[in-house]
């Protein structure tokens, strides 16, 4: 059995290493779109293609809007067939996934009776904080989480010829019938802002990207996005740094918050575990 990973990555540098290096350990073949990315990120991908012997595969993405289900299940697909891929893992460049159960999260898939057909992982947030170390590689740095998993899981499906990721990842479904989704049972470490500097980029490539999806994507879909990158063409980078350092870091992770009313509880030191 093997099992395929595929994900589209825009200006992910000081992350993408890690992430893509994590994911070869842990399956059998990756595929990574690079969406037009402006810093170092496809450097660092064909450093790793050059050192895969061909279990990663980068191709590009030049199509500036951001419409993930449609992309990410044209990847599902395309990995499935370059590899024979049994299992699609669907992931997004800011994500460490990992099995609980054994040393590879493809050796959990590959347990995984006929009858199910999608495997949630739940999906733990990481902050920043001041008691960070001086590391470079934030999947090394970042080792605060909240304590309780995302309200939305990540999943990994099994691959037929008429599987569709959901948007975000979330989900899939089949067209020609319902599948049946077995109970959480992989993790996913989620380092989605991780400085102030990265965070406003990404707000800037976010918004760009809803925009240029223009009536593609419904109104509904990345509101948090739209609204952060009229803030930025309105306010500044500043305005958005403040976002950041209000909802997204902690000076003290060890302290409970209130922020804008909302209790926070204290954050837990539980770094990503197989960290490479």
């Amino acid at each position: 059995m093997t099992v395929v990973a595929v994900t589209m990555v825009r200006d992910e540098a000081d992350v993408v290493g890690s992430i893509v290096a994590n994911m070869l350990a842990q399956v059998d073949g990756v595929v990574v779109a690079d969406n037009l990315s402006e810093d170092s990120t496809r450097e660092i991908l064909d450093e790793l293609a050059a050192k895969h012997d061909g279990r990663l595969v980068v191709v590009d993405d030049d199509d500036p809007a951001y419409e993930q289900s449609r992309k990410m299940t044209h990847l599902a697909h395309f990995g499935a067939e370059w590899f024979e891929a049994s299992w699609v893992v669907p992931f997004d460049a800011d994500e460490w996934w990992y099995s609980p159960h054994a040393d590879r999260l493809a050796d959990t898939l590959a347990t995984v009776p006929a009858r199910w057909h999608v495997v949630p992982a739940e999906l733990y947030d990481h902050v920043s904080t001041g008691l960070d170390p001086a590391e470079l590689d934030p999947v090394r740095r970042i080792g605060w989480r909240r304590r309780s998993p995302g309200p939305l899981p990540k999943v990994a499906a099994r691959y037929r010829p008429d599987l569709v990721i959901e948007q975000g990842n979330h989900g899939a479904h089949y067209e020609e019938f319902e599948p049946a989704a077995l109970g959480p049972a992989l993790v996913v470490r989620h380092f989605p802002y991780r400085s102030v500097e990265q965070f406003v980029q990404k707000v800037r490539n976010g918004a760009a990207a809803y925009r240029a999806a223009g009536d593609r994507q419904r109104a509904d879909h990345g509101a948090h996005w739209r609204q952060w990158g009229e803030l930025l063409e309105r306010d500044g980078p500043d305005a958005v740094a403040e976002i950041y350092r209000r909802w997204y870091w902690r000076a003290d992770p060890r302290e409970p918050v209130r922020i804008e009313g909302e209790k926070q509880p204290p954050l837990l030191y539980d770094p990503a575990p197989g960290i490479l």
